[in-house]
């Protein structure tokens, strides 16, 4: 599938790959945007939604798949988050003037896995955005980074990327943390496989019941037997249910 480069800043990380429908299309249509997971280190890539996108534009929407700034490539909060608004913002200012296919603007969607789930979620939260997303999927997503800075591998992961631990600098992970900023104002689809060993479902669950409480509209989907790596495979059933979540009109109906 033919995918462009597309810069939405000036630094070196900020930049994405556009896939478009292959068929021609006189209506506009959805963009779907992507953010990779990872830890929020560069030692991943935008690589990780690479199928995902691919497999959105066969089935007819605009995959904007988005690299950002991430610790150990010029990134740590301040860096990354700006990078989630600026591959957002690019989706109206950048993105229209190079696509031969019509965008629908009012049609944006995201898409986060685990530690992309929680920009996503921070960034669809940002109301004063040019872009507001008419939803956001979560695919295991890192719920709580307030709970997850007491784990020996998160904490460490975490404090590179704020460059604080949270007993030095607790408000500063609250205001990054999904669980802590509902209502966001934006629907939200959270899949999260039973059997993750890295992000447990239990994250999903205390975010799902936070945002209901704040009056979000939010499901959760649990898929049985899988673990954190299955949203990758596409012969899953946590694939299958992130289709579903994207495209159908509306997931949240049953």
């Amino acid at each position: 599938m033919p995918r462009q480069r597309v810069d939405y800043g000036p630094e070196p990380q900020q930049f994405g790959h556009l896939y478009l429908p292959a068929t021609p299309v006189a209506e506009p249509v959805p963009v779907v945007m992507l953010v990779h997971g990872g830890y929020w280190s560069a030692d991943f890539h935008l690589n990780l939604a690479t199928s995902l996108a691919v497999e959105l534009s066969r089935l007819g929407v605009a995959a904007w798949n988005v690299e950002y700034r991430r610790v150990g490539a010029g990134g740590g909060w301040a860096q990354t988050s700006a990078d989630m608004e600026a591959a957002l913002a690019a989706v109206g200012s950048v993105l229209p003037a190079l696509s031969p296919v019509p965008l629908d603007l009012d049609n944006v969607r995201i898409v986060g896995h685990s530690a992309g789930a929680q920009l996503a979620l921070w960034v669809a939260g940002q109301r004063d955005s040019p872009i507001r997303p008419e939803r956001v999927v979560a695919q295991a997503g890192a719920m709580d980074l307030v709970a997850r800075a007491a784990g020996r591998t998160a904490g460490a992961a975490l404090a590179a990327f704020f460059g604080a631990t949270f007993e030095d600098a607790p408000q500063l992970y609250r205001d990054a943390s999904p669980v802590h900023r509902v209502p966001i104002g934006v629907p939200v689809v959270c899949i999260h496989g039973a059997q993750d060993a890295q992000v447990p479902v239990a994250a999903s669950r205390a975010y799902v019941d936070a945002a209901r409480a704040a009056g979000d509209r939010v499901a959760l989907w649990e898929v049985p037997g899988e673990g954190h790596n299955a949203f990758l495979d596409r012969t899953t059933r946590s694939w299958d249910l992130t289709l579903r979540a994207v495209l159908d009109e509306d997931p949240w109906a049953g």
